[in-house]
């Protein structure tokens, strides 16, 4: 599921912009994910643009004409949902920022490990709330990711155990693992597509899952499946352990 995000840069000196939007890019391309950055130079070139595309935002405070502050309050009084991280050389605007609820204050230099830990939980929370859409019938329907223990196979079509219930997808086990994010979710038999999120244990030929259910795991399958979820968990932990807040 290839679903872009966008994310803007806004502060008056080139080189902070640079320097963030590199990170930025690193840390996207690392874990897979489809973003849109823009970069701009001043306030009032911010919000003469479509602010409501924005789902982040990176906002120096002291920049020439309208300030970070000004610029993230109108910016708020438009999208209500974006998420904002204050830039500055100080900590002087950091009370004001938690009062408009900004995700987060960082003092420059901005260093990487800050800033991942910031995207890292940004993601998460994005994460959290992403759907997919499937076919039910006629009709489609709207089901969050993370609610997703695994779907099986009936006949031509696939049936999509939730942790709220069973859901009858008009839609075959191929084309439901093309709408489904790929490092999220394996396929250790033909006739099952797993949640890696829900795996607790793997003994050599089974996936146990949050539920109880229990997977097996194709012979030919068993190494592609191992690193899968390796992979997976490693991404999780390393996201887990990054810490640090200014």
């Amino acid at each position: 599921m290839n679903q872009e995000i966008k994310i803007a840069v806004c502060d008056d000196l080139a080189e902070d912009r640079e320097n963030i939007t590199r990170l930025l890019s690193e840390y996207t391309d690392k874990n897979n994910l489809y973003v849109k950055i823009e970069e701009f130079s001043s306030g009032e070139a911010f919000l003469s643009s479509d602010t409501s595309v924005y789902s982040l935002v990176f906002m120096d405070i002291f920049m020439s004409g309208m300030n970070g502050m000004e610029t993230a309050k109108k910016l708020i009084s438009r999208n209500s949902r974006v998420q904002i991280v204050f830039g500055s050389t100080s900590t002087e605007f950091a009370a004001e920022a938690f009062d408009i609820e900004a995700l987060h204050y960082m003092v420059k230099p901005v260093r990487k490990e800050k800033l991942f830990h910031i995207l890292d939980r940004f993601f998460d929370s994005v994460y959290s709330l992403r759907t997919v859409n499937v076919k039910v019938g006629r009709l489609e329907e709207s089901i969050y990711i993370s609610d997703i223990l695994y779907a099986e196979a009936d006949g031509k079509r696939a049936k999509i155990h939730t942790k709220k219930g069973v859901i009858d997808a008009s839609m075959s086990m191929a084309d439901l693992e093309k709408v489904l994010p790929a490092n999220e979710f394996c396929r250790p038999i033909r006739w099952a597509l797993v949640s890696m999120r829900e795996i607790v244990a793997m003994p050599t030929d089974i996936l146990k899952l949050s539920d109880k259910t229990e997977i097996p795991i194709s012979r030919l399958k068993r190494k592609e499946i191992q690193d899968a979820f390796a992979n997976y968990s490693w991404r999780s932990t390393r996201r887990r352990m990054r810490g640090g807040i200014l």
